[in-house]
């Protein structure tokens, strides 16, 4: 009896322990290091046992732990770059792995129109940007991520605001691109977060860009968001950095006694009473605190928090990726504030062997408070008011409590920058959905069907409060309201064919058939409420704008390559729109391009020295009708056009739109780009140095312009097909790469862009283009046939009337410390028939440098960018300098160096009259910026990835500009460069961290 206990308790004893050696056996975990042919550590590898959806990915350092192993089971190892392999589980604890890159791989697939190609089989000027190459810049937005990264591409960020979006022109000055976002055509670009992006393609020339017809005249940037991979454990990525921001450049202005004592100067200079009496300067000399700095005022320290996360997950046949964001930025100028909230999902699943389903849905919503501070042509501008406003004034006035008016002397064309920062009130609410379905069906092996469709609405409220002005007389409060939204759908249906013949011929075609649909709707107006508390408003006339419009298209493309050494690329597209009469409606335009790998030649493959050599060449056209609006072709003032009914009150079209003078004109056609390019790239020693070099001559014919109706037809202006401007340039983008054998690498970039455009035909002989500010004769710029576009145009300022020797070009009767100007026609007095180009707004030249340096687990990057042969309105020095015959009184210690103080100084005196629109104000605003400086360290974890970050954005700019900023001016790309007074760029210091498991 006891032996069979025994027996059956050394039995029980026996089954536990084998059981429990078998259960340990199953959760075994197994740990090693992947690494690549080198020995490098090779991050994110994926490792997925096969068969099941239990898998895991390696750390930054390589290393990797894999549970849930049972003998003979396969590992399947993949990375991008890598070849593929499986490898057999034996039982062993530790498995180092090797993997090798894979050579097609690494031949970078590129995103172009309608499709994707491989970046050595490319015939037309593409750039591409990656998400590691902006990976230590931390960009607020996408259009940051292209600044300086390639040729042919210039970022301009003309404002400090926040949220405000940098300007991007490709190949010129002609207009803004379009972006294409996962296939949506013209997506609203400020609505996606930059940690969202896989890449960003550039189309350049025209034979890449003409597969979009009328959408890609002035170039196509195509996004690429993230998605998730195939196979691959559940990864969770995020990111959070602050930054504090403050004044880069505080302007040298004068101290509240000083101001008052010139402006007595002026006055009896001018042979009138002074406004301060000695005892009142005195007993400012002896007051603590007396007076205000307005820009200690209004300018402050900033903070700002950015945070994204996002989940990814990969099966045999389905992958997936969620993302949010949230972003909180302040401004420097007080009271201005920027919120977006992002979120977006991405799947990807194989239905069947043969069908696949993509979807992508985003949401935004983007809150500002004052984004538009600085750079108003008004007297709404606090930057320019807190340069020019008088600083012997306190912010509030003691008898009334109300801010401090206008005294009798000073900018009496400002306001008080603390009321223009606090009392007039900005906000705005912009909502973005955007959603789109793809299906694709293999029907052949080499033939391929595919639709998709796209949603995007776009809402925006608007309301500006402006509270009374202080100290003025029947001054009223306004509440301004305004609802746009604007609904967009797009349809495609596409066809792809790619197929190889006999090793030596390969053949791909698209043909798609595209239909866009868009309809944007306006209502606003305005509530205007007296003085004092709980007064009724009064409402003014509401105003509700609708425009529709849609485009019909038809487009082919076809790709031959012979030998993987000539190859040809040629496209047709077919484009109907709603914005043209409809004899007009219609038009094809063609692109057609060659390249020849000269590397693949015999002579050249086995090259120690060469490794790539290919040369290209394309030719284009364009169509264009972006710059008109929906009704740019009806008569909208014709009164038999049958009038509408809104709120009870009738309206005509005109009425409703307020189409003013712009008359229709039924007989407006497209515009049509023509664009030639000669494209070379180099790679040397096995690419680590790589040259891309592009000339490109691209004329616009039937260019857009506003042309004179005579008088005796009644006036006015009317859009017509009359304008011809040309750009032709040079890109050139060189790279080098090294890496040593131990833990350095390193990879600098360096991209140059030169333009050079001119008008060819115009209206007439010259057309004034551009605003016309406050104290200007004539629009800021002119377009002269013969000549460059972007010139400024005013007087010529020659110097300070300072002996009675008369120079060259100066007209009689001027006093002793008048300034002098030009008198180009030399009729004895100087007005606008004496005005000329002063100089040019748009560069000579532009380029970036950026030099990513590794080292072990450091990571450095360093960003500078030039701007050269540049030209600025500085409107703000005008009023810094008093502003001449009693407009403004000088605030700027600059003035010491006029006629008033010194006999022999370069500025008038205090009362001679300083013309605005003169070269005076024109200044060379050329730059050379450290636009980025980041140091990453990548913390050395095993099973996480963490890594921890600090830098500076705009560190310090050499220039010569008297302003706050050299790249802070605003214009059009007819109409460059002009400083109002805008928001400038600050100096940022950001802290922050990545981290992934």
């Amino acid at each position: 009896m006891k032996i069979n206990k025994l027996y059956s308790f050394s039995l029980f004893s026996l089954l536990l322990l084998f059981s429990s050696v078998s259960l340990f056996a199953q959760e075994t975990i197994l740990k090693g290091v992947v690494t690549s042919e080198n020995g490098d550590p090779v991050p994110y590898v994926n490792l997925v046992i096969k068969g099941t959806t239990k898998g895991t990915m390696s750390s930054f350092d390589g290393s990797y732990q894999l549970s849930g192993l049972t003998i003979n089971d396969i590992i399947a190892v993949s990375s991008v770059g890598y070849i593929s392999q499986e490898i057999k589980y034996v039982g062993q604890k530790e498995l180092n792995i090797t993997v090798k890159e894979d050579a097609e791989q690494l031949d970078e697939i590129v995103v172009i129109g309608y499709g994707t190609q491989k970046k050595s089989d490319l015939t037309g000027s593409t750039g591409v940007v990656t998400a590691e190459d902006s990976d230590l810049q931390p960009v607020p937005n996408v259009q940051g991520m292209l600044q300086g990264k390639m040729a042919g591409v210039v970022v301009s960020q003309n404002s400090g605001a926040p949220g405000a979006a940098p300007k991007v022109n490709v190949r010129g000055f002609t207009g803004n691109p379009i972006y294409v976002i996962d296939g949506l055509i013209d997506g609203d670009i400020n609505a996606v977060n930059p940690n969202d992006i896989e890449n960003i393609s550039v189309l350049k020339d025209a034979s890449a860009t003409a597969i979009y017809g009328s959408r890609g005249a002035n170039g196509v940037i195509i996004v690429t968001t993230k998605g998730g991979k195939k196979n691959s454990p559940l990864k969770v990525n995020g990111e959070y950095y602050h930054t504090i921001s403050q004044l880069n450049n505080k302007l040298d202005l004068l101290d509240p006694v000083s101001y008052m004592k010139i402006v007595n100067k002026k006055k009896l200079e001018a042979g009138a009473n002074e406004i301060f009496s000695r005892d009142e300067i005195r007993r400012a000399e002896s007051t603590p605190g007396f007076g205000t700095d307005w820009q200690d005022e209004i300018y402050r320290t900033a903070h700002s928090d950015n945070a994204n996360i996002s989940l990814s997950k990969g099966w045999e046949n389905t992958t997936l990726r969620f993302s949010l964001g949230a972003r909180n930025d302040q401004g420097i100028i007080r009271n201005t504030n920027y919120e977006r909230y992002t979120s977006r999902l991405s799947v990807s699943s194989s239905l069947t062997s043969t069908m696949e389903l993509n979807f992508n849905g985003s949401f935004t919503q983007e809150k500002g408070l004052n984004m538009g501070q600085g750079g108003q042509t008004g007297s709404d501008n606090a930057v320019a008011s807190a340069t020019a406003w008088a600083p012997n004034l306190p912010v509030f006035d003691e008898s009334t409590g109300d801010y401090t008016g206008f005294q009798g002397y000073g900018a009496t064309v400002r306001r008080n920058p603390v009321y223009l920062t606090d009392e007039i009130l900005r906000n705005s609410d912009r909502k973005t959905y955007a959603t789109n379905l793809s299906l694709t069906q293999k029907i052949l092996p080499e033939l391929k069907f595919k639709v998709f469709g796209a949603v995007q609405y776009r809402g925006v409220d608007n309301d500006t409060y402006t509270r009374y002005e202080p100290a003025t007389a029947n001054s009223v409060s306004k509440l301004y309201q305004e609802t746009i939204s604007n609904v967009k759908y797009q349809g495609n249906a596409q066809l792809d064919f790619n197929k190889e013949f006999n090793s030596n011929h390969k053949l791909n075609a698209t043909a798609v058939f595209e239909v866009i649909s868009r309809q944007n709707k306006r209502d606003y107006f305005t509530t205007s409420f007296d003085q004092g508390e709980d007064q009724e408003g009064t409402l003014s006339e509401r105003i509700y704008i609708m425009e529709p419009e849609g485009m019909l298209s038809a487009l082919g493309r076809v790709g031959y390559s012979y030998k993987d050494k000539l190859l040809f690329t040629g496209s047709i597209r077919l484009d109907g729109s709603s914005r043209l009469p409809k004899d007009n409606q219609w038009d094809d335009f063609y692109s057609a391009a060659l390249a020849y790998k000269l590397s693949n030649e015999e002579f050249l493959k086995n090259s120690d020295v060469i490794s790539n050599l290919k040369l290209r060449i394309g030719y284009g056209e364009i169509g264009n009708v972006n710059s008109l609006n929906a009704f740019q072709v009806q008569d909208l003032t014709n009164p038999l056009i049958r009038p509408y009914v809104f709120n009870g009150t009738e309206l005509s079209y005109a009425e409703g739109i307020e189409n003013g003078n712009n008359r229709a004109n039924p007989e407006l056609r497209w515009e049509v780009s023509r664009q030639t390019n000669f494209g070379i790239d180099l790679g040397l020693f096995d690419d680590k140095i790589q040259v891309n070099a592009d000339y490109y001559n691209k004329i616009t014919d039937d260019s857009h312009f506003n042309s004179l109706v005579p008088a005796y037809l009644g006036g006015g202006t009317v859009k017509s097909n009359t304008g011809t401007i040309k750009n032709e340039g040079i890109e050139l983008q060189l790279t080098y790469k090294y890496t040593s054998e131990g833990k350095f690498s390193m990879r600098n970039t360096l991209s140059f862009n030169y333009n050079d455009s001119e008008v060819i035909n115009i209206p007439q002989d010259t057309v004034y283009v551009g605003t016309q500010e406050n104290g200007f004769d004539r629009q800021s710029h002119i377009l002269i046939q013969g000549q460059q576009v972007g010139q400024l145009y005013g007087y010529k300022y020659l110097g300070v009337k300072t002996s009675n020797t008369p120079i060259d070009g100066e007209i009689g009767n001027l006093k002793m410390g008048d300034a002098i100007y030009l008198d180009a026609n030399g009729d004895g007095k100087i007005d606008v028939n004496d005005m000329q180009v002063l100089g040019n707004g748009h560069p000579d030249f532009t380029w970036g440098f950026n030099s990513f340096i590794d080292y072990g687990n450091w990571s450095l990057n360093i960003f500078i960018q030039g701007v050269h042969g540049v030209d600025v309105f500085n409107l703000p020095q005008h009023g810094l300098l008093g502003g001449g015959s009693g407009v403004l009184d000088a605030t700027s210690t600059e003035i010491y160096n006029s006629y008033s103080f010194d006999r022999n100084g370069t500025l008038p005196s205090l009362n001679a009259r300083l013309r605005t629109q003169s070269s005076m104000f024109v200044e060379d605003a050329s730059f050379i910026r450290i636009k980025n400086i980041t140091l990453a360290y990548q913390v050395p974890l095993k099973a996480y990835s963490l890594r921890v970050y600090g830098g500076a954005q705009n560190v310090y700019t050499f220039t010569n500009y008297k302003g706050y900023d050299p790249e802070a001016n605003s214009g059009s790309n007819l109409a460059p460069g002009v400083d109002r007074g805008s928001f400038p760029l600050p100096i940022t210091y950001t802290f922050g961290l990545n981290f992934g498991f």
